[in-house]
């Protein structure tokens, strides 16, 4: 009794390291409800390195080799929670001699306690994996299933090393399908569903990338997928683990087919559980064969308006994966729609990545990923990444475009940026892209003439905040039309907005505003340093400026002097008389500044004070009398107004 409150106050919270001791003795006796006791409060207080385990030690030792089944069963249960992997070797031989008990509960514990060790320390444990391998043929189903646990490790971690294993694995499995275990195991009219479970998760990894395998799990597989889809909880559980071992193993097209009509009853369901399973599972066979998606497109499109967000989210991944040419219509407009209707900032920035992204590499023609990417900037521009903007840019400015085609993308784009500038709030890309195509292309437009979209240009830089890098690219898109489309006439309400910028506090600003009134005053100059449809050109840079050779020319038959390449690597010879001023062009030495060497030692006078015998104070005292008295002499003749 006095064990099982120490349990429960630690179970509170509070420290009862001094009832452990006990804990341990009480194991230690006959009777077996004590022993149970002490045991339980063994697992519950102590840990596997605690210091009193050595003191466990030889009782676990002890109940191991009893007689007693219930004590061997108890002990059993202390090693697979208390023992670490030092005291392996002391424990691991009993529990090997104790997978031939004759009770099965005892064999069932002894494989589980195996599992333990494999865990604590593969290594100890690697010579006696064959006894552990022969587990699964025990006749009792419960130890069976026991030794499963350790075989779908095993095999997680080697699969090449346990081939071997397959066919006896198929036909446990269709053994249990068939009913050929006790009615006990059976749970809603499943036979052994979690046997069931562990066994396909095993031939999941026995058959990956194996095609001799796979054919062996093909027949079995489809007869449990079968069998269990009876609309059932565990029934779903198990025709999720078929279709994700069908996804594991080598492909086969008709087993796929059936795990897609399999996994519908998922989709359509009112539990939101079911439809994620369904969501994860059809994710799978998508990234095998994406036709199998088809006729589930709709019903995983509804999905994206669950509540649940986490159903969202994987919804929107699937969507991503079974997009191609053929539906990346219709499921963008329901991305579009679903991006308008949410508030959630992660699932915006998803949602804005996945569009982008199936525009890129699905869009059916240039004018719809135009459009799109128009759609996308608006509802969500702050979210899309610079590199999406500079690769529509890229798009409009192509060599691929047929300048000659009336209708060509150009056309299109300025048109429709055109429209854009109207609308209020516009995202900084956005209003980025729409200066470039401007600049560069607006003297294509059909529906609006090159002085209509400046003056739309000059509207949108005054509705925006002065300085901001938007103002800079809308003006020199205005500079670029003025120059290429207006011959250098500028209207008169963007030379007044210009001088307005003139005095704008933000540098930038203000000489994007200086340089545009003089450029405009050369037209030549100014389609020079303000060329259009050069887009990713590359320019030639002559290093040697042969374009001031007839000026140099010019100037030296008129006199001037010839210039005398220095050599910068020599100091100038000039450089003394400007320091120093006497030199007469001589370079001046400096004296160097740092001390490398030691300074040298100076004698450092000693004053030797006069000595007080501290034995005599009366002496003392009158030398500090006498002290006292000639420092104030000497004051007064120094400063003879004071006092």
């Amino acid at each position: 009794e006095l064990c099982i409150r120490m349990i429960y106050v630690e179970m509170l919270g509070h420290d009862a390291a001094f009832g452990h001791i006990n804990a341990i003795n009480l194991s230690c006796v006959k009777n077996l409800i004590e022993k149970r006791v002490g045991y339980l409060a063994c697992c519950l207080t102590l840990h596997k390195d605690h210091q009193l385990m050595l003191l466990l030690i030889s009782t676990i030792q002890k109940d191991l080799q009893s007689d007693n089944f219930l004590e061997v069963s108890m002990a059993l249960t202390v090693v697979c929670r208390l023992i670490s992997a030092e005291t392996i070797p002391v424990i691991m031989p009993l529990v090997l001699k104790l997978l031939d008990h004759s009770n099965p509960n005892v064999r069932k514990k002894a494989i589980g306690a195996m599992n333990r060790f494999w865990e604590l320390d593969k290594g100890a444990v690697e010579s006696s994996l064959q006894l552990c391998k022969k587990m699964i043929y025990d006749k009792d189903p419960s130890v069976m299933g026991a030794s499963l646990i350790i075989m779908e490790n095993l095999v997680a971690e080697e699969p090449s090393q346990h081939k071997d294993l397959t066919k006896t694995l198929v036909s446990i499995l269709k053994q249990v399908t068939e009913h050929c275990l006790s009615r006990d195991y059976d749970y809603h009219r499943i036979p052994a569903p979690w046997i069931q479970l562990k066994l396909l998760r095993i031939l999941g990894s026995l058959g990956e990338g194996d095609k001799d395998a796979s054919e062996q799990i093909y027949p079995v597989l489809k007869e449990v997928m079968k069998r269990a889809d009876i609309g059932i909880n565990v029934g779903y559980a198990i025709v999720y683990e078929c279709v994700r071992t069908a996804i594991s193993i080598y492909p086969n097209r008709l087993l796929l087919q059936e795990a897609a009509s399999s996994i519908s009853r998922f989709l359509t369901s009112d539990n939101h559980n079911l439809k994620y399973l369904g969501i994860n599972a059809l994710a799978g066979i998508v990234q095998i064969d994406a036709k199998h998606a088809v006729k589930h497109q709709l019903t995983v499109i509804d999905c994206l308006e669950d509540p649940d967000d986490t159903l969202r989210i994987k919804t929107l991944d699937l969507l991503y994966s079974m997009t191609n040419p053929q539906n990346v219509r219709v499921i963008m407009q329901k991305l579009m729609t679903f991006l308008k209707a949410t508030a959630d900032p992660f699932l915006r920035k998803q949602l804005v990545s996945k569009i982008t992204q199936i525009a890129e590499k699905f869009a059916p023609d240039n004018a719809w990923y135009i459009n799109t990417m128009n759609t996308v900037f608006e509802l969500g521009g702050d979210l899309v990444r610079p590199e999406m903007a500079h690769n529509l840019i890229n798009l409009v400015a192509s060599e691929d475009v047929d300048a000659n085609d009336p209708d060509n993308i150009r056309v299109l784009a300025v048109d429709t940026y055109v429209a854009l500038l109207s609308k209020p709030n516009i995202s900084t890309v956005l209003l980025k892209i729409i200066a470039w195509v401007l600049g560069e292309y607006g003297s294509l437009s059909k529906q609006h003439d090159a002085e209509s979209i400046v003056l739309s240009l000059c509207d949108s830089m005054e509705q925006l905040p002065t300085g901001s890098d938007s103002q800079l690219w809308l003006l020199n898109a205005t500079l670029k039309l003025c120059t290429h489309s207006l011959a250098g006439q500028a209207p008169e309400e963007v030379v007044r907005l210009v001088k307005k910028y003139q005095y704008s506090a933000n540098v930038a600003l203000q000489q994007k505003a200086h340089e545009f009134l003089q450029v405009l005053q050369n037209v030549q100059t100014a389609h020079a340093v303000l060329p259009i449809n050069k887009f990713g050109a590359e320019e030639k840079v002559d290093s040697d400026l042969s374009f001031l050779n007839g000026y140099v020319s010019e100037a030296l038959a008129n006199g001037a002097p010839a210039y005398k390449p220095r050599d910068l690597s020599k100091p100038s010879a000039t450089s003394g008389g400007a320091m120093g001023g006497g030199g007469h062009g001589m370079e001046r030495k400096k004296k160097p500044t740092l001390q490398f060497q030691a300074y040298p030692k100076r004698d450092v006078p000693s004053y030797d004070s006069p000595s007080t015998p501290a034995e005599d104070p009366i002496a003392a005292a009158a030398a500090a009398a006498a002290a006292g008295a000639s420092g104030a002499a000497a004051a007064s003749l120094a400063y003879p107004n004071m006092g």
